[in-house]
């Protein structure tokens, strides 16, 4: 049932589309630039490639090919597993860099996410050259859209990163929202970049916005992730967390447009 609602509704968005586009020519609303439904059974290689196996956080998490697959009911479904052997979390991980990037436009995922103390999950975007200081957030930004770290207590946030990742290195976070998304549903989690800043939605409710230059606006295009790992700062790899595990973070869909659609 839910794969017949799916299809009507794939169906009537591109309809929509179609309108969008019809009405952009003309000057009007927002076109879809990116979608992922996530039917079938296996990732689709033209807009996603899990991430490399890379050791993170001090050794505690690592991202691994084999825990990211299609549950054959339209959710990507990323999964964390404690690895006794090897003492840390593996987790599951992808991203579009190579396949797809865009700059200034309105980015929104349908996500549930685990409660599990010690992970936690996240979408967001890395956005030109985060890496190149001096130059203030103009050349790249980390962006995280939603992450959900001390979920346990039921929080999550959203941030920014620029400058590098050493000395020079700036953020600015949003606090902890108090937004209730563990509940076992899925929920859209929104970030509208443009060229005045950043704000960033949860359920459609405005949530969070840097617009008074802290954070410039980065007009360099940017590619998406979804994430779950592990850090032992925010508990991994205590006895509550090795309790939890397995944990899955399922995702419906990914869609960008060039404008947030009203």
């Amino acid at each position: 049932m839910k794969t017949a609602w799916k299809t009507i509704g794939i169906l009537l968005l591109c309809a929509g589309v179609m309108l969008a586009a019809r009405d952009t020519t003309a000057g009007g609303g927002p076109v879809l630039l990116f979608e992922d439904s996530f039917d079938g059974t296996a990732l689709d290689s033209a807009k996603w490639a899990p991430c490399p196996d890379w050791v993170r956080q001090d050794g505690l998490s690592v991202w691994d090919k084999r825990l990211v697959h299609l549950n054959g009911e339209g959710q990507l479904v990323l999964r964390a597993e404690w690895d006794e052997a090897a003492g840390r979390v593996r987790a599951g991980a992808v991203r579009t860099m190579g396949l797809f990037s865009a700059g200034y436009g309105y980015y929104e995922a349908l996500i549930r996410f685990p409660s599990a103390p010690g992970i936690w999950g996240a979408f967001w975007m890395m956005c030109g050259d985060v890496s190149h200081e001096g130059n203030g957030a103009r050349d790249g930004v980390e962006i995280d859209i939603i992450e959900t770290i001390a979920n346990e207590r039921g929080a999550s946030n959203s941030a920014l990163h620029w400058d590098g990742y050493a000395g020079a290195h700036q953020s600015l976070t949003s606090g902890e929202y108090g937004f209730d998304i563990y509940d076992g549903r899925f929920h859209t989690f929104g970030l509208d970049r443009t060229s005045e800043g950043y704000r960033f939605y949860v359920d459609g409710v405005l949530a969070w916005q840097v617009m008074d230059g802290r954070c410039s606006p980065c007009p360099e295009n940017g590619y998406m992730k979804l994430t779950l790992e592990s850090a032992a700062w925010a508990g991994g790899g205590t006895d509550a967390c090795k309790l939890v595990l397995p944990a899955e973070m399922q995702v419906d869909y990914v869609r960008v447009y060039s404008s947030r659609p009203e």
